[in-house]
């Protein structure tokens, strides 16, 4: 449930610094930190509204924020090459726990080209993904999708961008001040509750309404008022917004997109937490085992069999919860003998998963039958 939030903002006099990491247990860390709802009033952007969003889809969450100038890209938000390295920065301060990284674009009122700029952010988060990956720190960078236009949208699923995803839904009560903007903290709320293997777009589970969000909308028009080839469109494009079900009330999301084709195994936010959940318990397993001696077989000068193993009942342990859980449907671990440790000194691993499924479409066949 850790999740970070980075948002442009001003400093609090006696209370939120720029450039600094605080941690949130609830919705009152926050108020004494000043981020209340004059807080975004009086500055004319938005950081109380989606940390308050954040908490009401999920209370039990734990919230890392940190604010920057409002003068800081998009990109150089995200950017592991910006100086400083913001949301690097944010992600070390909280030791590598954050799971989910929602990021809040505030620039000073008539920036130009919003839009523009979240296209540059979205490559931004994948080179900062792709970093923290090879830190050990592996993380979903969820994107406040600024300017987002569904008559206009470029298709999300051509940037091969495949650890981000952009949310462009909007509660029309907010919008209506705060133009361009998008519901990041509903989203970040929604995936920090969700178990790893679950999608976001599951109905029965995450109805979203409540809080700001009464009346719909995107592209800054009520959803009701959205050409439904817009909405499809914006779907096909591997946006993720809100929508509504003929027949259940309530507010829900439409998918849990990421920027990447959608052949990619990378190709949902549930797909990815999954493998990087199984990453983290892997090296956790494996990790007091780094440096230790391994026994070779003195005729073969392969591994001994009983390194083989030991190493795949460690690496099977360390997903086994996952496998109980139901967050995966089955796992093996494989340990080749052939391997020459003795001249590389390096022990290879195989780990192989095969995910749960997700029931984005279900059709039935009905017709009448003459039981005579």
């Amino acid at each position: 449930m850790t999740s970070g939030l980075l948002a442009n903002g001003v400093a609090v006099s006696a209370g939120a610094q720029l450039n600094t990491t605080y941690r949130l247990a609830g919705l009152d860390d926050a108020l004494v930190l000043g981020l209340n709802p004059e807080y975004d009033t009086a500055n004319n952007l938005l950081v109380y509204e989606h940390i308050k969003e954040f908490f009401r889809l999920n209370p039990n969450g734990e919230l890392y924020i940190m604010l920057v100038a409002r003068t800081v890209t998009y990109a150089n938000m995200l950017s592991p090459g910006a100086t400083p390295p913001h949301a690097h920065n944010l992600l070390l301060a909280a030791n590598g726990n954050i799971r989910q990284l929602g990021v809040a674009f505030n620039p000073p009122p008539g920036t130009p080209n919003l839009w523009d700029a979240t296209l540059l952010a979205i490559a931004a988060g994948q080179q900062l993904a792709d970093q923290e990956y090879t830190q050990h720190r592996p993380v979903e960078v969820l994107l406040e999708g600024k300017g987002f236009n569904p008559a206009t949208v470029a298709n999300l699923r051509n940037l091969n961008a495949p650890n981000v995803t952009v949310m462009v839904g909007q509660a029309m009560s907010i919008a209506a001040n705060n133009a361009g903007y998008a519901a990041i903290g509903a989203l970040l709320g929604a995936v920090s509750k969700a178990r790893v293997n679950e999608s976001v777009a599951w109905v029965e589970r995450f109805n979203l309404a409540g809080g700001s969000l009464d009346t719909i909308g995107l592209g800054g028009v009520v959803l009701s008022a959205v050409s439904q080839g817009n909405i499809n469109n914006a779907n096909q494009a591997g946006a993720v917004f809100f929508v509504a079900h003929t027949g259940t009330p309530g507010i829900y999301l439409n998918d849990s997109h990421t920027c990447t084709e959608t052949t990619s195994d990378f190709a949902y936010i549930e797909n990815n937490r999954t493998i990087h959940k199984a990453v983290r318990n892997i090296r956790a397993a494996l990790l007091p085992r780094l440096g230790s001696p391994v026994q070779i077989d003195s005729d073969s000068g392969q591994l001994a069999p009983e390194v083989i193993k030991s190493y795949e009942t460690t690496g099977r342990r360390a997903l086994e919860a996952m496998l109980s859980n139901g967050e995966v449907s089955d796992i093996d671990v494989f340990v080749d003998p052939a391997q020459n440790i003795l001249s590389s000194s390096e022990l290879q691993l195989a780990f192989s998963i095969v995910p749960t499924g997700t029931a984005r479409r279900i059709s039935v066949t009905i017709g009448f039958v003459n039981p005579f």
